[in-house]
């Protein structure tokens, strides 16, 4: 009850998103689509305060996740490369976005913005289980990253259960595109 209302109030602030991706937790059978809505207060050279705005992706609620134009547009131009699919998703290497705390066997490179979009699916799985606890929860333990300690398990565990299967076909909003084809143009 309570992400309904809630998703249904951030989309009607937000309008139309900029794209719809597909997603959900490990453990999840069935993939839900979520609304990812972009805003320039979350562009990576943006004057709002990091870590609260600028530079940051944030999951709302198990349907909704906000980020920059810029991380869109990456992540835009990696599905146009490298699509992912529901059938072959995008998951984090390893079960960690941060490359010095995975496993010897996971690649050591950053992740991608794909992959990060993976991590925040993870934590709309972890809002759907935990409904209106879940932003209380999120901003307690989010800032303290992942880690080796009990305070790191919940971002630890978005790590480890976000799938991004893909965008929604038709989904991608048209100054996203605008944005993507002029920065290729340039």
């Amino acid at each position: 009850m309570f992400n309904s209302v809630v998703s249904a109030w951030l989309r009607f602030l937000g309008g139309t998103p900029c794209f719809r991706i597909y997603g959900k937790g490990s453990r999840e059978a069935v993939w839900r689509v979520i609304d990812v809505y972009a805003t320039t207060r979350r562009d990576f050279n943006s004057r709002w305060p990091w870590p609260l705005w600028r530079g940051t992706l944030i999951t709302w609620t198990d349907a909704v996740i906000a980020l920059g134009w810029d991380h869109a547009a990456d992540v835009l131009e990696e599905q146009m490369a490298e699509p992912a699919s529901r059938e072959r998703p995008v998951v984090v290497p390893g079960g960690r976005v941060n490359p010095v705390l995975r496993p010897p066997e996971a690649p050591p490179r950053f992740a991608t913005m794909s992959e990060v979009l993976a991590h925040e699916c993870g934590h709309t799985w972890q809002a759907g289980r935990l409904g209106w606890l879940y932003l209380p929860t999120g901003t307690a333990f989010t800032f303290w990253g992942e880690g080796r300690h009990f305070w790191n398990h919940f971002e630890n565990q978005a790590s480890e259960e976000g799938q991004f299967g893909g965008l929604v076909n038709g989904s991608v909003c048209p100054e996203l595109m605008r944005r993507v084809r002029g920065e290729r143009t340039a």
